[in-house]
């Protein structure tokens, strides 16, 4: 299955939105969240990290599998956990509700991350180029993660950290749309192929060339 290029833009966005939030907590951000909601380094990482890591690990293999076949209706719900899971962690009063949170956030992301690899698989002659940005983006991802949500906790507080994923994700929900849309009517308009001459078998009363039986 070939796809155009413009179908794997929110998927890949998606995947980069959830590498960066695997390393967000690192730094300051950690150090905030510890500071205000009065956990361990224990519960920190039961909190925070692990979660996350679990819930996107379990769902990286079925949004393959899934998003390869149907990357609108995989993609559409999994960028709508990463907003409602980003909102719940950034409003959380304890530590119950945000290991809730980042369970929510790690399904979408896991789910992106997987339509992602699969849809780059599927680019016709932008395959290669596609799965080699899709790489060292995820890696730039995984680093600019702790250096922008400490950039956001000192700037604006912790919470900010999390919510600024919101609108970014919002965005890739309304390009995931639009892309289906797009793809639902030019399959539409793709011209049926011709039907197959129709085969009649003759009747023991008939010759085979339609002629009576002498």
């Amino acid at each position: 299955m070939v796809r155009p290029l413009w179908v794997f833009a929110s998927p890949a966005f998606g995947a980069l939105l959830a590498a960066g939030l695997l390393t967000a907590p690192i730094g300051p951000l950690a150090s905030a969240i510890q500071r205000d909601l009065g956990l361990s380094t224990v519960a920190m990482t039961a909190t925070l990290f692990a979660p996350y890591v679990v819930a996107m690990a379990a769902l990286v293999a079925p949004g393959y599998l899934l998003g390869g076949r149907w990357p609108t209706a995989t993609g559409v719900p999994a960028l709508v956990l990463l907003i409602v899971g980003s909102v719940v962690s950034a409003f959380v009063p304890g530590a119950a509700l945000m290991a809730v949170g980042r369970v929510v956030v790690g399904l979408g992301a896991g789910t992106l991350v997987g339509i992602a690899l699969a849809l780059s698989g599927q680019l016709g002659r932008w395959r290669s180029q596609a799965r080699l940005v899709l790489g060292l983006a995820l890696g730039a991802a995984l680093l600019l993660g702790p250096v922008a949500s400490g950039l956001l906790t000192q700037a604006l507080g912790w919470r900010w950290a999390f919510l600024v994923n919101v609108p970014m994700a919002a965005a890739a929900l309304a390009v995931a749309v639009a892309s289906g849309i797009a793809m639902s009517v030019l399959g539409a308009s793709r011209p049926s192929p011709p039907a197959a001459p129709a085969t009649t078998t003759p009747l023991p009363s008939e010759a085979p060339f339609g002629g009576p039986v002498r």
